[in-house]
């Protein structure tokens, strides 16, 4: 068996997909502590950024599983089966720390300057949670590594070229989604499909050249 073969409009959404949201995570703000300071006058990005994160982990986990569907082996089954878990405790963790923290301080606009003090604190908890951070996020960012690895190897199995392993390889760095290395191995997705389109491109290319083809 060689590569999979993906019709237009998959091959379309297999690279929209990673782009889209490597665009996205370039205006994702950087983070220090204190967070409400860090985040006073980047709170609408940040929202925006993570509200937009939820439905980018839902669509990257679908198109990962797009490109091992059809492929056999061990390596193809570990993929498929660490999509679910990724998108899960990604996503939770990513609500949580994002979104939730977000909305506390863009809240610290409504309350008295007395009580800023009690939001920022509320903000900063929030932020430095064990469960949300460590385990939600780390237990998703582990499953979509898993899950890559066992794609590379699926792909390596049916004879994909170095340059697409590689590629494919590099995008487990999405699970440290902020910029720059999020959206970079977000975009060495995209390259390791482009580059699978291309082969796809070639047998059809030689085919259509034969007389009588």
């Amino acid at each position: 068996m060689g590569l999979p073969r993906f019709s237009r409009q998959e091959l379309t959404f297999l690279l929209v997909v990673p782009l889209a949201w490597a665009v996205l995570l370039l205006f994702h703000p950087a983070v220090d502590d204190p967070v409400y300071d860090s985040l006073a006058d980047d709170r609408t990005a940040f929202l925006v950024v993570h509200l937009g994160m939820l439905v980018f982990i839902g669509l990257i986990g679908a198109a990962l599983y797009l490109l091992v569907r059809d492929l056999p082996g061990t390596g193809a089954t570990i993929a498929r089966y660490a999509i679910g878990p990724f998108i899960l405790f990604y996503a939770a963790g990513e609500a949580v720390l994002g979104i939730a923290t977000g909305v506390i301080v863009d809240h610290g606009d409504e309350v008295p300057a007395a009580q800023e003090e009690g939001v920022a604190s509320s903000a900063q908890a929030l932020w430095d949670d064990f469960v949300a951070g460590d385990l939600l996020i780390g237990l998703g960012g582990l499953a979509w590594i898993v899950a890559i690895i066992g794609a590379v190897i699926a792909y390596k199995r049916v004879g994909a070229p170095l340059p697409v392993l590689i590629l494919l390889g590099l995008s487990a760095f999405v699970a440290a989604h902020d910029p720059p290395i999020g959206p970079i191995a977000l975009v060495c997705f995209a390259g390791a499909v482009a580059l699978i389109a291309r082969g796809q491109r070639a047998p059809a290319a030689r085919a259509s050249a034969v007389p009588g083809a």
